[in-house]
């Protein structure tokens, strides 16, 4: 999602839609490890602190006026920010989604879209090769991922239950 579809080098600036899910966490640590700027968004100041304790070099309520526009967002939400990435690329960025979990966005924007070259795309999983490289990035930088919490698998609702609420910071791990 970062380096292979968004092709966000050292020196850019990512902004990460929400900044306590396990997809968000993970950008950021890997992004800041990487030597590029990361700005999040979080609905709480509890998970905009989290943000800038992982690493993220500004965290800003959803929505918010950024400094400056970036050069690619990580987006997860879907509805509630969609007009908010799309506004907050720089000329010839782009968007990588990885997830719409408060829906699908509705309008597209796409006169904003084809005016500023802006690119969408969509990431879903790496290769092996991509994994084996990631792998290799976390044990050099002794990056280790954010845990929410540990489940048996029994109670896998909950966790998932807690996720759609927003209620977790980092990954949820289930157990068999």
């Amino acid at each position: 999602m970062l380096f292979t579809r968004g092709r966000v080098t050292p020196g850019q600036t990512v902004l990460v839609q929400g900044s306590s899910g396990g997809v968000a966490t993970a950008l950021i640590v890997l992004a800041s490890h990487a030597g590029i700027r990361v700005w999040a968004t979080g609905r709480s100041e509890q998970k905009r602190e989290l943000a800038l304790r992982l690493g993220a070099d500004g965290a800003f309520e959803p929505g918010a006026r950024l400094p400056e526009r970036v050069d690619a967002v990580m987006e997860t939400t879907g509805a509630a920010t969609w007009s908010h990435s799309v506004k907050a690329l720089k000329p010839g960025g782009t968007i990588v989604i990885a997830g719409a979990t408060t829906g699908d966005a509705s309008p597209g924007q796409l006169t904003r879209i084809f005016y500023l070259q802006l690119s969408v795309v969509g990431s879903t999983m790496g290769t092996r090769e991509e994994l084996e490289r990631l792998m290799r990035f976390m044990v050099e930088r002794k990056i280790e991922p954010v845990i929410a919490g540990t489940l048996p698998l029994q109670e896998a609702r909950q966790g998932f239950e807690a996720m759609l609420a927003g209620e977790t910071q980092g990954k949820i791990v289930f157990s068999v």
